[in-house]
């Protein structure tokens, strides 16, 4: 047996007597020494493989101890020894990180710890850039000198811990001027923490700094983060000092400078556009905003319109893509590598591009010189979460060497990775996250899958809090979805395991959690020692959007409602409703738009196009869940696509809104129209409301054909209402010629309404009131008991 005991600083009684018994100690020369270990029964732990040639050879019967600084499994010598097929019993100690973070009282649960002992710091200066709270073990040439030399220009202090344990112990807090210079005893941790203030640190979404030189510039600040909806940086002073700041510390900049002041100082530190930061200029006067670098890729462009929003200015985008209103394959939320520019240079010179695809993945609308088949294509899009499909050559090259030889060989070609799979995930508690991405890694590989397409993790309940795998989604930007052990048992895996149910609750984690997040699986469950790792892929379905246009106006139509027109590739709709937003419509997409009385017809395509793998736009007035598309696009059927509802500002909230607030309490919404609806149900229905005193806004009140309707509601609600009760008629709400009429139940003339108006009608305690200028206005009092100011207040 393989005894392995921890320390940090003193062996303890039990391991010195343990010492004293063993056929062989391996440890360090001041411990064996301080044991009186002799030469015939120690191995000094310098370099790893000598020790575990020794620990192998033992006789059988023979058992060895191994002293380990720290938790030898953490980050220690206990993956190498199981690795080896070793046995071991394990004796832990507390975690030189753990003792580091508890000598400067903070917790270190939401931590990030990165070895780089032996290794290249890139990856504990990349965790440092992303992450608030990071710990590095240390090791030669990978000191805290180095890394505060990594880190120069980003907000960060570094406390050092050095010879935790030890009688010698210190532990400092350092700027990171200081830690590029300090003098520091082996062996050592270092924790970097973030300097950022905690509201800007804890903030969704990317940092955002503004270089503000004058008044205006910092009232523009000031409006643009309102618009953002949250304080970005502030660098107020010398120009070109905050500029190079900004561009260090945050992941979008807002330069008040001019355009050529702003492209001099930023011309030396351009390096990759998939890095550097995106940057905005905006003029003094705030009318221009104008994305200089990371158009797409860093997200410029996206900010300029915000910005110009804000300001009430105007965007200027230069990006070729942007001008055409042709989507940019870098900005389609997949992972791309290849030739970018010279792919999107064809797509608009109008030259045949070829796109293939492994799934039908659903596109967002490409020009029609774009296609499946394109004959003689100068380009081409590769879709794929496989490797092997990726062109030969490069589906060759190590992926530590992919970025030097893509541009070679990917000439005309750019890879799209999908967001398609699921890596289900189970590991023995306190698994480290190294361990845990290598076995990711080495799965993915082995099966010519690439990582950039995870899309999530998934585990069981009971591993949620895993740190490991906590760091592991970390590092990956996913999502750790977990799921009770109970609806994981219920999966029908291919390779259950009894040990695993005894432990967990259920026979299966990496497998059934993959089945349950609705993947199929690809690669059955694959081990290492401490963890388990299966993969799936989502099936490839393609999107029908109900989009809900509002009243008509322009201001009223959603920014989720424009996203979706503008991801379609097929646009369905009643013509007047398509003709509202043609000009949001992408070139190359399909156009449906068909007359009154088409509804199932309308449904039927959008639903077929969906699962041909399209993105489709069902597009309807006001909201589509309100007396519109989505209840016969959900009774018709849509198994097999995903049905996405965008609500939109229906008829009874804009006309509402118009009246003043006749809605104010409870009311409720009813048709007029018998097409489906027979008469009798309608009556009662309205009888219903009238006794009830709900405030009544009456859709589809009168036609050509259905006259009678509209008299016959007005004398049932009536029945129950006072003479003087307001109703108001809207026709064409917030269009040009929308017109408003206001009366009572004893005065309103039928006659007054069309197609085109929804007519409200108040409850008992509705009533008129007046504003500036003597307008009328129409409102339901809330009715609200007011409380005394101590007591909670409902519904403010």
């Amino acid at each position: 047996m393989i005894h392995v005991h921890g320390y940090l600083g003193e062996v303890s009684p039990a391991t010195r007597s343990l010492a004293g018994r063993v056929a062989l100690v391996v440890g360090g020369r001041r411990h064996l020494d301080a044991l009186g270990v002799p030469d015939e029964r120690r191995v000094v732990l310098g370099a790893l493989s000598p020790a575990v040639e020794r620990l192998k050879a033992l006789p059988d019967g023979d058992d060895a101890l191994v002293l380990a600084s720290g938790d030898p499994g953490f980050h220690g010598i206990v993956r190498r020894l199981r690795e080896e097929g070793l046995e071991l019993a394990v004796t832990p100690a507390v975690s030189s990180v753990a003792a580091a973070f508890a000598a400067v009282a903070l917790p270190w649960d939401d931590a990030v710890v990165i070895s780089a002992h032996g290794r290249p710091i890139d990856d504990a200066v990349a965790a440092a850039r992303r992450h608030p709270k990071v710990a590095v073990l240390t090791g030669p040439s990978a000191g805290v000198r180095e890394l505060a030399a990594a880190l120069a220009g980003w907000p960060r202090r570094f406390v050092v811990a050095e010879r935790l344990g030890e009688p010698d112990q210190r532990v400092r807090e350092l700027t990171a001027a200081e830690a590029a210079v300090a003098e520091v005893a082996e062996p050592n941790v270092v924790l970097i923490l973030d300097d950022t203030a905690p509201a800007e640190r804890d903030a969704d979404g990317p940092v955002v700094g503004q270089v503000t030189n004058s008044d205006a510039a910092r009232r523009h600040a000031d409006a643009i983060d309102a618009a953002l909806g949250a304080p970005s940086r502030r660098y107020d002073g010398p120009a070109a000092e905050g500029l190079v700041r900004a561009w260090r510390e945050c992941d979008l900049v807002v330069s008040h400078l001019a355009l050529g002041a702003t492209a001099r100082i930023l011309a030396p530190l351009l390096a990759d556009k998939k890095s550097d930061p995106g940057v905005v200029v905006v003029d003094e006067a705030g009318r221009f905003a104008v994305p200089l670098v990371g158009g797409h890729a860093g997200g410029a462009n996206d900010l300029a319109r915000r910005i110009a929003e804000a300001t009430g200015g105007t965007p200027v985008l230069t990006t070729a893509t942007d001008a055409l209103n042709i989507p940019a394959l870098d900005t389609l939320g997949w992972a791309y590598r290849g030739d970018v520019a010279g792919v999107t240079r064809a797509l608009l010179d109008g030259r045949p591009v070829r796109v293939e695809k492994s799934q039908p993945w659903p596109l967002p609308p490409l020009p029609a010189n774009v296609s499946a088949d394109a004959e003689d294509p100068v380009a081409t899009i590769v879709v794929t979460d496989s490797l092997a499909e990726v062109p030969h050559p490069l589906a060759e090259v190590p992926r530590s060497g992919l970025e030097a030889y893509e541009a070679q060989l990917l000439s005309g070609t750019v890879v799209l990775h999908p967001k398609s799979l699921v890596v289900g995930m189970g590991c023995n508690r306190g698994t480290d996250v190294a361990h845990l991405r290598d076995l990711l890694e080495r799965t993915l590989s082995d099966h010519g899958l690439a990582l950039e397409s995870v899309a999530a993790l998934t585990t069981v309940d009971l591993k949620a809090g895993e740190i490991g795998l906590l760091q592991l989604v970390k590092q990956l930007g996913v999502k750790l979805i977990d799921y009770p052990a109970d609806e994981l048992a219920a999966q029908p895996v291919p390779t259950p395991s009894p040990m695993v149910e005894g432990h967990v609750g259920t026979p299966s984690v990496a497998e059934a959690s993959v089945l349950a997040h609705g993947a199929e699986l690809i690669v059955p469950k694959q081990r290492s020692t401490d963890a388990t790792c299966a993969v799936g892929r989502i099936p490839a379905r393609g999107r029908l959007s109900v989009v809900g246009l509002g009243p008509g106006v322009r201001d009223l139509l959603t920014p989720r409602a424009k996203e979706r027109l503008q991801q379609a590739t097929f646009v369905v709709g009643y013509g007047p409703y398509v003709k509202q937003i043609r000009d949001l419509i992408r070139p190359g997409v399909r156009v449906m738009a068909s007359k009154m009385g088409t509804e199932e017809a309308r449904t039927s395509a959008a639903i077929e196009a969906a699962r041909n793998g399209e993105n489709v736009a069902l597009v309807c007035g006001g909201d589509p869940a309100v007396y519109a598309m989505a209840s016969p696009v959900l009774d018709q059927g849509t198994d097999g696509i995903d049905v996405d509802i965008v609500p939109g500002v229906t008829a009874s909230l804009a006309v509402s809104a118009i009246l003043g607030a006749p809605l104010g309490h409870d009311h409720a919404t009813i048709s007029l129209s018998d097409l489906h609806t027979p008469w009798p149900n309608i009556e009662r229905r309205l009888q219903g409301a009238a006794v009830g005193d709900f405030v009544v806004a009456l859709y589809n009140p009168r036609s050509r054909t259905r006259t009678a309707h509209l008299p016959r509601a007005l004398e049932i609600l009536g029945a129950h209402r006072s003479p003087e009760t307001p109703v108001a008629v809207v026709q064409q709400a917030c269009r040009p010629r929308q017109k408003v009429i206001m009366s009572t139940l004893a005065e309103f003339q039928p006659e007054w309404v069309d197609m085109n108006s929804l007519v409200v009608v108040g409850s008992s305690t509705t009533r008129f009131v007046t504003s500036g200028g003597g307008r009328r206005l129409i409102v339901t009092p809330r009715d609200y008991q007011w409380m005394p100011d101590t007591a909670e207040e409902v519904d403010a």
